[in-house]
């Protein structure tokens, strides 16, 4: 029972990190993100339709969406629209990041979590080399949130790639790296 609970948090935490609200706030010990992008230029965006999520709201986005029937949805964004939706996708992302490095019961062993400027790139830090099971249920979330973040970026769903790289933080050894091609749930079918 102590076990299910503790997968259903997980779980839950997975999806709050890909919607960005979370109740936790702790300043993280070590974190990197890039900065928010400047504005840009409008777009139709073509999105899985398990990636769109709360960012749209978040960001004051109202727009109405085209089902493709194929797993997709399309809809059309001006640059004030899109450059707000990247920025609140990137601030869900630091946010969620601050909670995860906050939060020493289900995350102990992680030290750091870092991303590239454009989210394809993740690395996660952790004390000696260790991992526990919900350190490692992580990487579904970071595939998720940098698909997304790409997508609405401009590029193509089927394009789209996130890495994630576990590092040992005594030594900088890699203990892990895959990335979201094992995922067939982030491109149309």
């Amino acid at each position: 029972m102590k076990k299910d609970k503790k997968l259903l948090i997980t779980t839950v935490l997975c999806i709050v990190l890909c919607s960005g609200c979370s109740s936790m706030s702790k300043t993280p010990e070590t974190s990197e993100t890039p900065e928010q992008v400047e504005k840009i230029i409008g777009a139709d965006i073509t999105i899985p339709s398990a990636l769109v999520g709360d960012e749209l709201s978040q960001a004051g986005v109202e727009i109405e969406t085209t089902d493709n029937g194929d797993g997709t949805v399309t809809f059309s964004l001006n640059g004030e629209e899109l450059t707000n939706v990247l920025n609140q996708i990137a601030d869900n992302i630091a946010y969620s990041i601050e909670t995860i490095l906050g939060d020493d019961d289900y995350y102990p062993n992680i030290t750091a979590i870092t991303a590239n400027d454009n989210y394809t790139s993740f690395t996660i830090s952790l004390k000696d080399g260790q991992m526990n099971i919900y350190e490692s249920m992580l990487v579904m979330s970071f595939y998720t949130v940098g698909n997304q973040y790409q997508i609405y970026n401009g590029v193509p769903a089927e394009e789209a790639v996130t890495t994630v790289t576990y590092i040992n933080d005594a030594d900088g050894t890699v203990i892990g790296e895959s990335d979201s091609t094992s995922m067939n749930t982030f491109s149309s079918p």
